[in-house]
C-alpha cells in the first residue's frame, strides 16, 4: 500500500472496528497515523497502544462527545461541520491549555446523506474562527466524493474541494484530506495531501454476517422500531422538531433530529437544552415545545404520515411463518401508537412505547422489556432499526440488530453503532428474512 502513496501525502490507516492486534501489526510495519470514528472505541485503543500514534478522529462528532474526545488529545479532528462544534472544541481545548488542530468538512458530493459545510460556508467559518476562537487551529479541508463508480463525478467532487481550498489562499491551511481505498489515486491526482485507507490495509470489513447461523429455524420474534421503520414519519418529525425547538429559542436541524431519533420527547428536549445552555429545561418549556411539535406534525400529516414502502410485505411474511412481531418505540404520540394494529392488520403481539419505560433509547430498557415480555431466548430474536441511537439500545440489550437505512444519515452512522447488518430498504430485509426462515 505504502508504495502507491507519494511522500508528500499522509496515509491515515482507518482502524475503526479493527482489533488491537491488527493495529499493532500496522504500527510495527511503520504506520503512525490511524483513524477512528467513535470516542468510546478510541478511548480503549489509546490505553492499549503506543503513545506515539497520531490518532485522527474521522467520524461525525456530536458536541456532547467533545469533552471526552479532547481528553484523549487527538492529533487531528477531521470532521468539523458547524460553528457550534468549533466552539465546543475550542472551549474544551482552552480548559486543557492546548491548541487543537482540526479540518473543516466540506460537502461536495451529490448525496444529501453526507455531512459537511457547503463551499460557500467555508470562508465565513474561517473568518469566525480566526477572529473569535483562540484554542483551535484550522489546518485545511476534508471531503468525500459521491459514492459512485463514475470517475468523472468522483473527479468533479475532488476538484471542487481543491478549488475551495485554493480560494482561501492561506499557508495555514496545507491539508486537503480526501480519498479512500476505492478512489485515493484520483484524489491524489486532484491534490489530496491526506488519504484514508482501511480495507486495503486491514482487509474488507464484513458487511453481511451470516444470518443463518445465529438463527436458522429458531427465529421467533422480531422487534420493530416505529418511526422510520413502520411509519414514514421521520421527515415530518424532523421538520416539526426543528420548527418547535427553534420557536422556543433552541435552534435545531433536521439532521440533529435524525441523529437523536429514538429518544423520548422529553429526552430530545433535555439533551439539546443541556448542550446549548448547560442546564435542564423546565417542565413548562418541555410541555410547550412538545405541544407545538405535535400540533405542527398533525397539521402536516393530517395525523397519519403513511407507511414505509414494502414494510407491510415484511410483516405479512413473518406473520405467515409464525414469527411474532413487536413494536419498540420511544414515541409518545397516542394517535400513531393506537393506530398500529389497525394499520398493519393486527400482526403485532405487543407494543412497548415511552409509556412503558422510565428510560428511552439509547438506554437498552425498551428492548430488554420487549424481550422479557416475549419469553424467548435472545438468540431467537432480532431487532429492525433505522436510527443510530436505536441500534445502540438494541446492541446494549444483547440483541442481533439489522438497520434499514430509510433516512438521510450515512450508513456509517449505523455501522458505527455496531449494527450487525445495514440494508438499503425493506425488500432487502425481506430477502434476508426469507433466507433465515428457509434454512
Amino acid at each position: 500500500m505504502r508504495a502507491h502513496i507519494p511522500a508528500h501525502v499522509t496515509l491515515v490507516c482507518v482502524s475503526k472496528f479493527q482489533p488491537i492486534d491488527a493495529i499493532r501489526t500496522a504500527y510495527e510495519a511503520g504506520e503512525r497515523h490511524f483513524g477512528e470514528s467513535r470516542v468510546q472505541e478510541l478511548q480503549r485503543k489509546v490505553s492499549q497502544l503506543p503513545a506515539d500514534i497520531h490518532w485522527h478522529f474521522i467520524g461525525h462528532l456530536q458536541t456532547n462527545k467533545v469533552r471526552d474526545l479532547m481528553k484523549l488529545r487527538p492529533y487531528l479532528i477531521q470532521s468539523v461541520d458547524s460553528e457550534k462544534l468549533l466552539k465546543a472544541i475550542d472551549a474544551e481545548a482552552a480548559k486543557l491549555g492546548i491548541v487543537q488542530d482540526v479540518l473543516l468538512e466540506v460537502h461536495v458530493a451529490k448525496e444529501e446523506s453526507k455531512t459537511g459545510l457547503s463551499p460557500m460556508q467555508v470562508l465565513p467559518i474561517l473568518d469566525f474562527s480566526n477572529t473569535y476562537l483562540h484554542s483551535i487551529r484550522i489546518r485545511g479541508l476534508m471531503a468525500m466524493a459521491t459514492n459512485t463508480e463514475d470517475e468523472t463525478e468522483i473527479r468533479r467532487c475532488f476538484m471542487e474541494a481543491k478549488n475551495c481550498l485554493n480560494k482561501q489562499n492561506h499557508p495555514s491551511y496545507p491539508i486537503l484530506s480526501m480519498g479512500m481505498s476505492d478512489d485515493f489515486r484520483i484524489a491524489i491526482e486532484c491534490g489530496s495531501t491526506m488519504v484514508h485507507i482501511g480495507s486495503t490495509i486491514f482487509g474488507a470489513r464484513s458487511s453481511s454476517p451470516a444470518l443463518e447461523k445465529p438463527f436458522g429455524h429458531t427465529l421467533k420474534a422480531v422487534f420493530f422500531d416505529q418511526d422510520g421503520v413502520l411509519y414514514n414519519s421521520m421527515p415530518y418529525h424532523a421538520e416539526s422538531w426543528a420548527w418547535a425547538m427553534t420557536k422556543h429559542g433552541l435552534p435545531y436541524t433536521a439532521m440533529e433530529c435524525y441523529r437523536n431519533e429514538g429518544r423520548t420527547s422529553t429526552g430530545v428536549i433535555q439533551e439539546h437544552h443541556r448542550q446549548m445552555y448547560g442546564t435542564d429545561a423546565s417542565p413548562e418549556l418541555i410541555e410547550a415545545i412538545y405541544q407545538d411539535k405535535s400540533q405542527h406534525f398533525t397539521e402536516m400529516t393530517g395525523g397519519f404520515p403513511g407507511i414505509i414502502p414494502d414494510v407491510d410485505k415484511v410483516l405479512r411474511y413473518l406473520h405467515k411463518h409464525g414469527v411474532e412481531c413487536w413494536v419498540v418505540t420511544g414515541s409518545g404520540q397516542r394517535n400513531l401508537i393506537d393506530a398500529l394494529n389497525e394499520t398493519f392488520n393486527h400482526v403485532f403481539t405487543g407494543i412497548i412505547s415511552s409509556f412503558d419505560v422510565t428510560k428511552g433509547k439509547p438506554d437498552p430498557e425498551p428492548y430488554l422489556k420487549a424481550w422479557e415480555r416475549s419469553g424467548f431466548k435472545k438468540e431467537e430474536c432480532l431487532v429492525v432499526e433505522n436510527a443510530p441511537l436505536g441500534v445502540r439500545a438494541a446492541k446494549a440489550a444483547g440483541l442481533y440488530t439489522i438497520a434499514v437505512n430509510t433516512g438521510i444519515l450515512p450508513d456509517s452512522d449505523l455501522w458505527d453503532e455496531k449494527a450487525d447488518l445495514v440494508l438499503p430498504n425493506m425488500l432487502a430485509l425481506l430477502e434476508k428474512l426469507t433466507a433465515i426462515l428457509s434454512v
